[in-house]
């Protein structure tokens, strides 16, 4: 998620300098964006940011951008019917454990907003590799020992 001019940079830095250059380029395409864990080193990826449902993007061999599969589109295909539902689009209920299959991964993603810390988590695996994310808009802030 970082360019090139960012790597040099300390990771805490890193993350504040990518921030403001998308906010000054008015960049809205969030796969280019920082977020708090990126899981996978191939063509399937999880980006995990503060409190929400994870984003898998996937990026298709010869395509400009990369495809993203979000809750709304999850929910519907897999045929979930724990949601919250504004303008049309389908959210995460507050606490939710979804296990599923696709693009050849077994994916976990879970969440609670009133539980334990960190409250949110996501997990991919494939053929004995693992990827794993704890996440939450307060962890790693210091606002915990």
């Amino acid at each position: 998620m970082f360019d090139t001019e960012e790597a040099s940079l300390p990771s805490g830095l890193r993350i504040y300098a990518n921030i403001m250059k998308n906010m000054e380029n008015g960049e809205d395409r969030w796969w280019k964006h920082s977020h708090h864990g990126v899981m996978g080193d191939g063509d399937v990826r999880v980006a995990c940011y503060k409190q929400g449902w994870p984003e898998i993007w996937v990026w298709e061999a010869g395509e400009a951008e990369p495809t993203q599969y979000d809750f709304d589109g999850l929910s519907r295909r897999f045929g979930w019917d724990d949601f919250d539902e504004y303008g049309g689009s389908r959210f995460a209920l507050d606490s939710y454990d979804k296990k599923f299959d696709l693009l050849g991964w077994h994916f976990r993603f879970w969440g609670d907003e009133c539980d334990s810390k960190p409250a949110y988590g996501a997990s991919m695996t494939r053929d004995g590799e693992t990827w794993e994310c704890e996440y939450d808009c307060e962890y790693g802030a210091g606002f915990d020992d």
